[in-house]
């Protein structure tokens, strides 16, 4: 990240200093120390979703601040962690582009989300939720939604005691003598200075005009006392009076439910009984019972906490105002589900069921029972969607909603009506699945996908299976335009083959296409194709791929298979009747004969494989002298045949007493007699250096 890290805690200290006392704005969690990302709570109106034209309203939100790498250049990633319906919101991000090029305070975009979400601001243009600013634009006179004050602070309760205790510091003392209006005592002579003697003198006498003076004081003062106390009298009883009018306006504010006013009222009974000091007393004691019992009972302390009394429970206002959300929500979807509107019913069972899920116990309708009759409403709702698709021919649309249909069944109780559902919702998937399988096939039949056509008819015969009704009478037709598609495809790739000499290919498909044939022309198709020319390429292709294989075993001498590949060549001329064409004699002669020249040469590398595997027992039987010679390299190559003789050439290496030596011998086959023999000792060569 670009930013220090002392920047990021003086960020985090601002945060805290301006947002601490907030009534509208929390930071509720952080993640880093420093931070580098922050939960804010706002406590504002604003609206969390717009369901059939009318605005969800919630009074709280929360959204996540993550500080990315290359903050502050890069503004940070802001996303709602509670629905939020707003131009510049959407589900994973917040719009703030244009904020964070004029201002790089974090703080300033805290406030600016708050803003956003009471509609004090909003974005008109390339905004995140276009049907957000529609709404916006279409209710403007209900915005914004709420006028707070981001910059207003709730004091703290040691603030408020300390700003008290401030005041009273300041204030003067009202017991003191000059407080009451009392002239200030008058100061002792100051140290160390003496009295003039005729003061001292005169201080023993009183003139006449100092009696009348004492006189005249005297009886102000009786005046005043007697005033000071008819108008404590008239305070008390103003006192009085003022407590007593309170009083009868607590009863009202406790019946409306307004207990934090009631509370204020009591408190200012206290205070105003508090002040009587000479009048009623008895009535002052009766009245601060009265007050006692109302303060002590149990109605007034739940009431205090924001709970009211409902059918024997306690609850919250908050409580009471959600369980008849819950209620007005139960009869709207009723009577939404009562006209078929089964989406709007579903949405609405959902909405009270968010809300019954908060309230536990205290809602009135259990969330097992809410969430089936949401479910109920859904399955009709799939199921009536599901009739419209049908009934237009957009079968993928129906399927879709048949499918949806089924797994909202697979979750509700079974009972008479969900198990005519279920025969509904089969029976009908069954009959969307054939037509929707018969409109791809004819799609594909037509675009000449010939193999895809064939799969998608063959799917909807298979949908046919153990089914009467509407859909047995479309089998035959539809096994047809199976059988056309497969005919097509077989003959037009062996065609393709053929012409680009894949013959093994070619042969394979063109005899498919030929068994094929009969079911294709009985179904309409193939008018102008004829057995005989399939079956001639079909041969044709047969004769070139054998020919090729039996090309490619004679170079490795592996005539055993090349003998099978032109047995096979002539199996097939014979199969198609065409031994007597010309072209198909000739190859059938051809093959003939080289069945018995590669026959005979797989014989010869028979008989040499045998002597090979034999050569030290011959050798050793024919030179007696190597019976205990150590013999190797053994070569046999075929000389000649003598009428029923097959003569071959033995040599092998004899390694004795470390010499090597070249031993040498004839071996025949009489081929009549079916046995193996050395030739003549005439005709054998002697062993080389023996």
């Amino acid at each position: 990240m670009s930013v220090s890290s002392s920047q990021l805690a003086n960020e985090f200290e601002e945060i805290k200093s301006r947002f601490s006392a907030s009534p509208y704005i929390r930071i509720t969690a952080t993640a880093g120390n420093p931070p580098e990302s922050y939960e804010i709570t706002y406590r504002v109106k604003g609206i969390s979703q717009v369901a059939g034209g009318q605005a969800v309203m919630v009074d709280k939100h929360r959204v996540s601040i993550v500080l990315p790498f290359g903050y502050p250049h890069f503004p940070p990633n802001c996303k709602p962690l509670t629905p939020i319906f707003h131009p510049d919101f959407d589900p994973d991000a917040v719009c703030i582009g244009d904020f964070w090029n004029s201002s790089h305070s974090l703080a300033e975009l805290i406030v600016h989300i708050g803003r956003l979400i009471s509609y004090q601001t909003y974005g008109r243009e390339d905004v995140f939720n276009r049907e957000a600013l529609e709404w916006t634009l279409a209710h403007g006179e209900l915005l914004p939604l709420d006028r707070a004050d981001f910059s207003l602070q709730t004091p703290e309760p040691q603030q408020s005691v300390a700003a008290a205790a401030d005041q009273a510091a300041s204030s003067p003392d009202l017991t003191t003598p000059a407080a009451a209006g009392q002239p200030p005592p008058a100061s002792a002579p100051a140290a160390g200075r003496r009295q003039k003697p005729g003061r001292a003198a005169a201080a023993g006498k009183m003139p006449a005009g100092l009696n009348r003076k004492l006189l005249l004081t005297i009886v102000c003062g009786v005046v005043l006392l007697a005033a000071a106390a008819g108008a404590l009298l008239v305070l008390d009883l103003r006192h009085y009076q003022g407590a007593v009018q309170k009083w009868a306006g607590v009863a009202a504010l406790v019946k409306e439910g307004n207990y934090p006013e009631a509370e204020a009222q009591v408190k200012a009974v206290q205070v105003l009984l508090d002040k009587l000091r000479f009048l009623k007393k008895g009535e002052k004691q009766a009245l601060l019972q009265e007050v006692g019992k109302l303060t002590d009972s149990r109605e007034f302390k739940e009431g205090l906490q924001g709970r009211i009394l409902v059918k024997g429970r306690y609850i919250s206002v908050g409580q009471l105002q959600e369980i008849n959300a819950v209620n007005g929500l139960l009869a709207r979807a009723r009577e939404l589900a009562d006209a078929g509107k089964w989406q709007e019913s579903d949405q609405t069972y959902a909405r009270a069921a968010e809300k019954t899920a908060a309230l536990g116990e205290l809602a009135p309708l259990p969330l097992d029972q809410l969430e089936a009759l949401s479910a109920k409403s859904r399955l009709q709702g799939r199921l009536e969607a599901a009739r419209q698709f049908r009934s237009r021919h957009q079968w993928e649309q129906a399927q879709g909603n048949l499918q949806e249909a089924m797994a909202v069944l697979a979750g509700l109780p079974q009972d008479e009506q969900q198990e005519a559902a279920g025969n509904e919702i089969r029976t009908m998937m069954t009959e969307v699945a054939f037509a929707a399988a018969v409109a791809r096939g004819d799609q594909l039949f037509a675009d000449r996908q010939w193999s895809q056509a064939a799969d998608s008819y063959e799917s909807a015969l298979q949908q046919t299976q153990g089914q009467g009704g509407e859909l047995a009478p479309q089998a035959a037709k539809i096994a047809g335009q199976r059988d056309v598609a497969r005919f097509n495809f077989f003959y037009e790739e062996g065609l393709q083959d053929f012409s680009q000499g894949r013959w093994d290919a070619a042969s394979a498909n063109l005899q498919k296409s030929e068994a094929l044939l009969a079911a294709a022309r009985a179904a309409g198709g193939a008018r102008d194709i004829s057995q005989e020319m399939i079956r001639r390429k079909s041969v044709t292709a047969t004769v070139k791929a054998r020919e090729g294989a039996v090309t490619a075993y004679v170079a490795e001498e592996n005539y055993s298979r090349a003998v099978k590949e032109l047995e096979a060549m002539i199996n097939a001329i014979d199969r198609g009747q065409l031994g007597a064409d010309r072209e198909f004699a000739a190859a059938r002669q051809s093959a003939a004969e080289s069945i018995g020249r590669y026959r005979f040469l797989d014989d010869i590398q028979q008989k040499i494989a045998f002597l090979l595997s034999r050569y030290e027992a011959i050798f050793k039987d024919f030179f007696p002298s190597a019976a205990r010679s150590k013999l190797s390299d053994p070569r046999i190559s075929f000389v000649r045949q003598e009428g029923r003789l097959l003569i071959f050439r033995m040599q092998c290496l004899e390694e004795s007493r470390r010499q090597k030596f070249t031993l040498e011998m004839h071996y025949q086959y009489d081929t009549g007699a079916k046995q193996w023999s050395p030739r003549p000792v005439a005709e054998a060569p002697a062993a080389a250096g023996k």
